[in-house]
């Protein structure tokens, strides 16, 4: 009984928990693409929207009204979380990409959108000299991040729905049943709005009403270009340490 109550929470805690890294993730000074999936609770939804802001020391790399790929899938897109991706057909606008809620810089036809795909183009000129890299994640209704091609996190409505690891199919809130809703602040769109990251960061281990995500991360670099071939000439960041905290 109590292995059986050990293993349980086991599972919770992978489901419940973001505080993680499958792998070593790499950051490059050039080059880089963070790809992130948005996905609706359900293909009625009135609302979707996934605003990141990603910092490095102090300098903010993206945030809202910042250029952005994205692709409004109806099916599923082999190898869109990798770096090599070629995604110059995609469309190009400013971020954040979605409806409803007014929270949103470019608006995509609501209806039967089961998720939306987007890949951020960013250099980290003074990669060499930074020790700290943060996310923050404005989202309705789930998400998940792929840096370089390795996961770095994802909401915990949807780990139950898709295992940790796992690429889900765009359409996965049909198919099983829907995820837990989770709305985007009420911070009205901006570029950036700089109100948005001033409300309340809540650990990334709970999903709730109104919720924003915010992980920082220890990292340690060695220099170059994500397009490099050499793997001496790579810039590498070691992940030591990924948790989530309250303001």
């Amino acid at each position: 009984m109590i292995r059986q109550i050990l293993f349980y929470l086991c599972l919770c805690c992978v489901f419940a928990s973001l505080s993680y890294a499958l792998d070593t993730p790499k950051i490059f000074t050039k080059d880089n693409v963070l790809a992130a999936g948005c996905y609706n609770d359900g293909f009625s939804s009135s609302d979707m929207t996934l605003i990141i802001q990603l910092t490095v020391g102090k300098d903010v790399i993206f945030d809202e009204g910042f250029e952005v790929k994205y692709h409004v899938p109806d099916e599923d897109v082999e190898g869109w979380t990798e770096l090599e991706f070629d995604d110059t057909k995609w469309k190009k606008d400013i971020t954040s990409i979605g409806y409803g809620d007014g929270d949103d810089n470019t608006e995509i036809k609501s209806g039967e959108v089961g998720s939306l795909y987007t890949r951020y183009h960013f250099d980290v000129p003074e990669a060499v000299t930074t020790k700290k890299v943060m996310f923050r994640i404005d989202y309705d209704d789930s998400y998940i991040l792929w840096l370089n091609g390795v996961e770095i996190g994802r909401s915990a409505n949807i780990a139950t729905l898709s295992p940790v690891g796992e690429i889900p199919v765009w359409d996965v809130s049909k198919i099983v049943d829907s995820m837990p809703d989770v709305e985007a602040t009420k911070v009205p769109k901006g570029k950036p709005n700089k109100d948005r990251w001033k409300k309340p960061v809540t650990p990334r281990e709970r999903d709730v009403h109104e919720t924003i995500h915010e992980f920082e991360i220890d990292v340690k670099f060695g220099g170059g270009s994500g397009l490099s071939v050499e793997a001496t000439s790579k810039l590498t960041t070691l992940w030591a340490r990924l948790k989530g905290h309250s303001d």
